[in-house]
C-alpha cells in the first residue's frame, strides 16, 4: 500500500525543498537517520480546539515577557505558553474538584465536524513542513489547568480514587480527539503531551502514576496503534524516575528537556527503535558559552550515530543573542550531514 498522500502533495503543490522535509520526517518514522537532524521549520505541530485543550490561542508577547491576558488571570511568556490554571470561581477548594459534575468534561463525538476542523489544521501548515498534530490537556496537564495546582493535588491526595474518575473523564476526551487525529490519512505522527514531571522528578507519586496515568497512556497509544499512526510522548521536567513504566504504554517516541534530563539516559532507556524530540538546554542558550553549546551539538551528533530519529528544537527563555547565533552555526557544523 502506498503511503498516504499529504495536502501538498495532493493539491500537486509539493516543491522540492518541502519534499525534503518530507523524506527527513518519514526516514524518522523508518528509524533510519536522515541528511540532518531535523529542527522546526521541518516539521510543525497543530492543535484541535485550543479553547478546551490549551486555553486558546496564545498572545502576541515578547522575549523575556510575561503578558497579562485582559481575563486578569492568564499568562502568557514566549517559551512557556500560556498559564491560566483553574477557575477560582468554580473551584475553591480540592472539595470543589471531587464533586465536580463530570458531564462537564465530556467526550466530543468522532464525527465530520471533528475532522473537518482537523483537517484543515493540517493543510493549513503542511504546505511548509511536516505536520504533527499535538493534544495537549489530556489527564495531569489537563487537571492542572482546570483547577490549579493546589485544589488539584489535594483532590488526588484526599481521595485518590474519587479523583481518579475525574481522570477517567480526561481520558475518554482525549481518546476522542486521538481518534480523530488519527482517521486523517495525512497525519502519521501525533504528539501526546501531559506534564507529569518538574525539573527534579515527577509531581505525583510514582505508585499514583501507575494507577490511574499509566493505563490511560497504554490506551492512547493502543488507539493511535490501532490506526496505523505513530506517537510521541511528551512531558517537561525529570520523568526518569518512571520511564520504563512510560516505555512499558507502548509509545513509539519520547520528549527530552535537556535541561531537566541527560538524553544519553533517556535514549540508553528507550534503546534505537525509538523517536526522539530534544529540547535543547535552557541554560546553555540563557547563560551558557559558545564551548557550552557545541559540547551539547556534539554530543548529540554522537547520539545519531547510534540513535538514528532524533529530532530537536532550541531551548531557552531569554535567549543572548551571540548564543542563538552560535547554535545555528554549530548547528550546520555539526548536525547537518548531506549539503
Amino acid at each position: 500500500m502506498a503511503p498516504a498522500k499529504s495536502h501538498a502533495e495532493a493539491a500537486g503543490t509539493m516543491t522540492e525543498e518541502l519534499r525534503k522535509k518530507y523524506e527527513r520526517m518519514e526516514k524518522l518514522l523508518r528509524f533510519e537517520r536522515p541528511d540532518r537532524i531535523p529542527v522546526p521549520g521541518d516539521y510543525h505541530q497543530v492543535e484541535y480546539n485550543t479553547e478546551k485543550y490549551h486555553l486558546g490561542e496564545p498572545e502576541l508577547v515578547k522575549e523575556g515577557e510575561v503578558f497579562v491576558w485582559k481575563d486578569g488571570r492568564t499568562k502568557t511568556t514566549i517559551d512557556g505558553g500560556n498559564w491560566r490554571q483553574g477557575n477560582p470561581e468554580l473551584y475553591k477548594d480540592y472539595n470543589d474538584v471531587l464533586n465536580v459534575p463530570l458531564e462537564r468534561f465530556a467526550a466530543e463525538t468522532v464525527d465530520a465536524r471533528m475532522t473537518g476542523e482537523m483537517s484543515a489544521v493540517v493543510s493549513s501548515r503542511d504546505g511548509s513542513g511536516f505536520v504533527t498534530p499535538l493534544h495537549y490537556g489530556t489527564l495531569i496537564t489537563r487537571a492542572t489547568l482546570e483547577f490549579d495546582w493546589e485544589p488539584f493535588l489535594l483532590a488526588s491526595a484526599l481521595d485518590a480514587p474519587k479523583f481518579g474518575r475525574v481522570l477517567d473523564s480526561f481520558g475518554e476526551a482525549t481518546l476522542a480527539v486521538i481518534k480523530g487525529w488519527c482517521s486523517l490519512d495525512s497525519v502519521k505522527l501525533i504528539n501526546i503531551h501531559d506534564d507529569i514531571a518538574s525539573t527534579k522528578s515527577v509531581i505525583l507519586s510514582p505508585d499514583y502514576l501507575r494507577e490511574y496515568v499509566f493505563p490511560w497512556y497504554a490506551r492512547f497509544f493502543s488507539a493511535v496503534h490501532a490506526l496505523g499512526k505513530k506517537v510521541l510522548y511528551i512531558s517537561d521536567g525529570n520523568y526518569f524516575p518512571v520511564i520504563d513504566d512510560i516505555i512499558k504504554t507502548g509509545p513509539d517516541g519520547l520528549f527530552i528537556e535537556s535541561s531537566s534530563m541527560d538524553p544519553e539516559d533517556v535514549m540508553r532507556a528507550g534503546g534505537t527503535k525509538m523517536i526522539y524530540r530534544v529540547k535543547t538546554s535552557n541554560q546553555n542558550i540563557d547563560v551558557g558559552t559558545p564551548e557550552d553549546i557545541y559540547a551539547e551539538l556534539k554530543k548529540l551528533r554522537e547520539l545519531n550515530e547510534k540513535y538514528p530519529s532524533i529530532m530537536m528544537y532550541m531551548g531557552g527563555g531569554g535567549k543572548k543573542p551571540e548564543n542563538v547565533q552560535c547554535f545555528k552555526d554549530y548547528y550546520q557544523e555539526l548536525l547537518v550531514y548531506e549539503r
